[in-house]
Parts: structure tokens; C-alpha cells; sequence
């Protein structure tokens, strides 16, 4: 009965979100999400039993477990079953002046940016498919600048917040999910062999 109720409460998006486990973040892609779990595309496998954590708002953690993946996909089980629509439309939590409307990436690493005809190497805070947060000191809102990152296409922006040694960076074209995913994913296997060597 438990079965068939969460089957008709099921709601087809398509959205991307965080999945945590193990040290690792990556994006999944949303295809539908019940009280009870979810079904997204992954670009990488997980056992099954492996405890995750969602992320599909900024801020607003579900715990879980991986009940299956296979070709490209994975199904998670909620710990505790969710109010979907509350979750789907939660309020965003965040730095002021940033709306995080994507899931964003925390993996530091170095990038480049060209502004004013200048190429500085800085700090990337995190990534998400609308944009960058980067440590710099020397960025003003509003400011044009390139964006690179090793592995990813150079990338215009627009600067939309700049305090405390940091900046928000919004892309001019989004990341496509797929682009971003794989990379993050190999982002972080290099990192972890770099660190384990």
C-alpha cells in the first residue's frame, strides 16, 4: 500500500542537484523525485547501500542510500520521507547579493581569469553551471571578465558581487550539465590521487 501511494505522489522534473558521499560531490540530474526517493542520471556508479546526501536547494540536506545504479542512472532512498513540493520550492539559503539557483561545486582548485586585458591565476571556490566563486581581491561589480578553468572551455562573465577577498562570477552561457559533471568527477579523482601520492 506504502508502495503504490509513493508511486502516485511520484513528480517527474528535471532539475540538477548535489549528491554527496564519501568525500565527493557530484551533479545529478533530477528525472523524478517521490516522497520516499529519487531517480537521476550520475556519471559515475555507487554501491548499492552507499550512504548519500541530496542537495537540491542550496542549504537543504536529505540523507539517504544509494538502492541501485546502472547505466548512468541511480536510485536513491530517502532516510525519511520528504514533502516534495516543499523541497522542490524551498527557500534559498546563501550568501547575500547570490542567488544560488544551481548546486554548486566546492572543489579548489586554480583558474584563470582575463580582465581588463590582463591574465591573473586565482582561487576557485565553486562551480556551478551559472557561474564561479573565486578569491580575488581586485574584482568590482559589474567588471567583464574570461573565465578558465583547466579541463573546461574558457567561459565569459559578468562580476556580480565582489566583498571580503571574494566574487561571484555569472556566466554569459551556462555550462552544459552534462560538461560539468564528468569534469567535477574527474576533478575530484585527480585531486584524490594527487593527495593520496
Amino acid at each position: 500500500m506504502d508502495r503504490r501511494t509513493d508511486d502516485r505522489s511520484k513528480i517527474s522534473v528535471y532539475r540538477s542537484a548535489m549528491l554527496r558521499w564519501d568525500g565527493y560531490e557530484a551533479l545529478c540530474l533530477i528525472r523524478n523525485i517521490s516522497p520516499g526517493g529519487l531517480m537521476g542520471k550520475l556519471h559515475t556508479s555507487l554501491p548499492p547501500d552507499e550512504p548519500v546526501t541530496v542537495e537540491i536547494r542550496s542549504g537543504n540536506h536529505i540523507a539517504g542510500r544509494v538502492a541501485w545504479s546502472a547505466d548512468g542512472m541511480v536510485g536513491v532512498q530517502f532516510d525519511e520521507k520528504i514533502d516534495v513540493l516543499e523541497v522542490l520550492h524551498a527557500p534559498v539559503h546563501g550568501e547575500s547579493g547570490l542567488v544560488q539557483r544551481m548546486p554548486r561545486l566546492h572543489i579548489a582548485c586554480p583558474v584563470s581569469l582575463v580582465a581588463e586585458g590582463m591574465r591573473v591565476s586565482v582561487t576557485l571556490i565553486d562551480v556551478s553551471q551559472g557561474g564561479v566563486k573565486v578569491e580575488a581581491d581586485f574584482l568590482r561589480e559589474g567588471d567583464e571578465v574570461v573565465v578558465g578553468v583547466h579541463g573546461l572551455e574558457g567561459r565569459r562573465g559578468i562580476v556580480r558581487w565582489a566583498h571580503d577577498g571574494r566574487a561571484g562570477i555569472a556566466f554569459l552561457a551556462a555550462i552544459p550539465f552534462d560538461t560539468l559533471a564528468k569534469w567535477a568527477l574527474d576533478r575530484q579523482a585527480e585531486l584524490a590521487e594527487a593527495g593520496g601520492a
